[in-house]
């Protein structure tokens, strides 16, 4: 990761023409290349925060610095041009006749050449998928495609920094998937404000608690939006995927069920995703488990985050793998990640347990909060 800030907020105040103060001392930074998801309850100041980053609203004290030049009057259009803020709401940044005009719009003021500007719109809806929507009218597109429309709106001026605020709100499941796959090969640094813990999980490696007009708590992302705890604490749940996963356990280890389903239910639970080479090329490797693995958990109760980071194994690239604790039975189970590739291996491990295949990693599981940084009040 580069050591250049893009985001700094240094301690900043704001407060409302009414007398409500949001925003109460917040401090954060993301750096270039970074992919952040800010994640907290409703009204905890995530809005009002994304707007201080390109000047909409302006700090009542402390100060907002973008790539080290402070967000201020004198510094707007510069601001502007590095930072593009997507809003959860499209039709707050769609008010051209046409597709071409709306998405034409930010290079044109850029002064660009009609070449260049028409080269860029190309691109950028191409990116959300809207090729050969030019000349329709924007007020006619579909919510979902208003929303990927107001995407090509920021993505055709090429800023250095895209915010999002709840990127995936009504977007139908196909086009929601291509836009996770565009925000993860991105190099763009990226900040997500957002709900969906799913995206986040899947797509930002650091998360920031927001609650309270404050940054409570910042760090890895597997290891905050693991703990149900802390999630429920702050008014959030576990991403729904661990949910499934937990629940796909609880079925497996404490229901009747056949054969072909108690297969099926395994295989998705011990999806695990391999990286190797040089190129990093994935594949899907399936571990069927007929039991439960008996590792006794000590304190299934109490609030931790899982490391992952010493896991061996004789592959480069081995993912963590999300984890589930059953309460009632004190049993500490293993989960999975889903990728696919349509490529065959073969593997032969050795494993401590006797399972239905071979497997050579031993499994170390520290309940760690080293790397998460709690703020203090």
């Amino acid at each position: 990761m580069s050591d250049q800030e893009m985001i700094n907020v240094d301690n900043i105040t704001f407060t409302y023409p009414d007398g409500h103060e949001v925003l109460k001392g917040l401090s954060c930074k993301v750096y270039k290349g970074e992919k952040v998801a800010l994640i907290g309850p409703n009204g905890a100041g995530k809005s009002t925060l994304m707007s201080h980053l390109n000047g909409v609203q302006l700090a009542s004290e402390g100060r907002v610095l973008i790539d080290g030049v402070e967000v201020n009057k004198e510094s707007l259009k510069d601001i502007r041009r590095r930072v593009g803020i997507v809003f959860q709401d499209p039709d707050d940044q769609l008010f051209c006749p046409t597709v071409f005009d709306d998405v034409a719009f930010g290079p044109l003021n850029l002064g660009l050449p009609r070449d260049e500007i028409e080269l860029r719109v190309d691109e950028a809806l191409k990116v959300v998928g809207l090729e050969g929507f030019k000349e329709r009218s924007s007020f006619h597109l579909s919510f979902g495609e208003r929303k990927r429309l107001a995407l090509a709106t920021v993505l055709s001026y090429q800023p250095e920094i895209l915010v999002f605020d709840e990127p995936s709100t009504n977007m139908d499941p196909l086009n929601r998937r291509k836009l996770i796959k565009w925000l993860k090969e991105s190099d763009k640094t990226i900040l997500l404000c957002t709900h969906d813990l799913d995206i986040a999980l899947e797509v930002c490696d650091r998360c920031l608690m927001l609650t309270d007009g404050k940054i409570i708590a910042e760090g890895p992302t597997q290891k905050m939006l693991y703990d149900r705890s802390f999630l429920e604490e702050n008014k959030l749940e576990l991403p729904l995927a661990l949910m499934t996963h937990e629940l796909l356990h609880g079925i497996l280890h404490t229901q009747d069920m056949d054969d072909v389903h108690r297969d099926i239910i395994s295989k998705f639970l011990h999806a695990h995703r391999h990286a190797h080479g040089p190129d990093g090329h994935e594949h899907v490797h399936l571990h069927v488990h007929g039991h439960g693995h008996e590792h006794l958990h000590e304190h299934p109760d109490d609030e931790h985050f899982h490391s992952h980071d010493e896991h061996t194994h004789d592959h480069d690239g081995h993912v963590g793998v999300p984890h589930s604790h059953e309460n009632n039975d004190g049993h500490h189970h293993h989960g999975d990640h889903d990728h696919d590739h349509d490529h065959d291996h073969d593997h032969d491990h050795d494993h401590d347990h006797d399972h239905d295949h071979d497997h050579d990693h031993d499994e170390k599981h520290e309940h760690s909060q080293d790397d998460v940084e709690h703020k203090s009040p």
